[in-house]
């Protein structure tokens, strides 16, 4: 089979379409940022976990494996984890 053969292409692929939706992530949360500066209210939503999810998929299906831990560089997992975070350890107040 040829992806026997050429073992890179498939995770190649799937993995830049994981950074393309990283990047437009990216690119929606300064844009919303810059909107919020301007005093407009309106909020420009990505992909969440969309971009980590492929680079997740692209890493386990390539020759190395360590790959998949590159998923951690999506930033919707680490905005996601700190609202988690900050919604359990927030004190009630009244």
């Amino acid at each position: 089979m040829w992806f026997k053969e050429h073992p890179w292409v498939f995770p190649g692929i799937i993995g830049g379409v994981g950074v393309l939706y990283i990047i437009y992530n990216i690119a929606a949360a300064m844009t919303s940022k810059k909107m919020q500066k301007e005093g407009i209210d309106h909020h420009i939503s990505g992909f969440p976990f969309l971009g980590g999810i492929h680079i997740l998929i692209a890493g386990l299906i390539s020759p190395c494996k360590w790959l998949a831990l590159l998923c951690v560089v999506d930033y919707t997992f680490w905005s996601f984890l700190y609202a988690v975070l900050q919604g359990c350890f927030r004190k009630n107040k009244g």
